[in-house]
């Protein structure tokens, strides 16, 4: 029996289930792949306009994003810095393999968080109180709270022009039992669209007519307060004054 059942390993799931386990609940994190723990598919960026400030508030309830891209990221920004502080706001590139494999690193870490992969197919509920969740390969995990951070992936679709056909993500599965189990329950799902830019082949860009946005030259980070971070990347640890 577990205290806190989270279904989805992508950035809210893995506040949740760190914030849940370091006030010692008994937490168990369901994902459908360990290897793709808190992916950045698209944009790998952390941060900007509105988002900065919501890394910082993470950040002061306890939370693991800002240490995590302090750790990871590639390069970082002030934006707006010729404006007033009321819009400026952080924005840091990161590695998105490194900052998986270093928030799977923190997971693992935690004590009473355990992490298992499987695709979770139904809610169980008894009465009007949950019981836990049932896995596409029949296991049964009982907990007393269920948190559902699933991402794009409930009846999840991909549109590609005139063409569309179901996935989470690119090349991963949706999870269309969880949905039908919400529908069953009474829920009402709908959906919501994200747009992704098209990639273009850097070999067809004449670079001489672009503008390089480069890196703050002295150390930016999101965590506060702190000492010093490692870099990862350079292998340089940046002291703060």
């Amino acid at each position: 029996m577990y205290d806190v059942i989270v279904v989805g390993a992508g950035h809210a799931g893995c506040e949740a289930a760190l914030a849940a386990a370091r006030i010692g609940a008994r937490t168990l994190l369901l994902t459908m792949n360990l290897d793709l723990i808190a992916q950045m598919p698209c944009n790998p960026s952390v941060g900007g306009p509105a988002k900065g400030h919501l890394v910082r508030e993470i950040d002061a309830l306890g939370g693991e994003m800002a240490r995590n891209i302090d750790r990871t990221f590639i390069q970082i920004r002030l934006l707006n810095s010729s404006k007033g502080p009321a819009v400026q706001a952080l924005r840091a590139q990161a590695d998105k393999r490194l900052y998986s494999l270093s928030m799977k690193h923190t997971l693992e870490s935690t004590p009473n968080l355990h992490l298992k992969q499987a695709m979770v197919e139904k809610v169980l509920v008894e009465g009007d109180r949950v019981q836990g969740v049932v896995t596409n390969t029949g296991w049964v995990y009982h907990g007393r709270t269920v948190v559902l951070t699933t991402g794009t992936f409930l009846a999840g679709r991909i549109l590609s022009g005139e063409h569309a056909w179901p996935a989470g993500r690119a090349g991963e599965f949706p999870a269309t039992g969880l949905s039908a189990s919400l529908r069953e329950l009474g829920f009402t799902l709908r959906r919501l669209q994200t747009n992704t830019p098209p990639r273009i082949d850097a070999r067809t860009i004449d670079f001489s007519q672009t503008v390089p946005q480069l890196g703050s030259d002295t150390p930016l980070y999101f965590q506060f307060p702190i000492s010093n971070v490692q870099c990862p990347m350079s292998n340089v640890q940046f002291p703060i004054p």
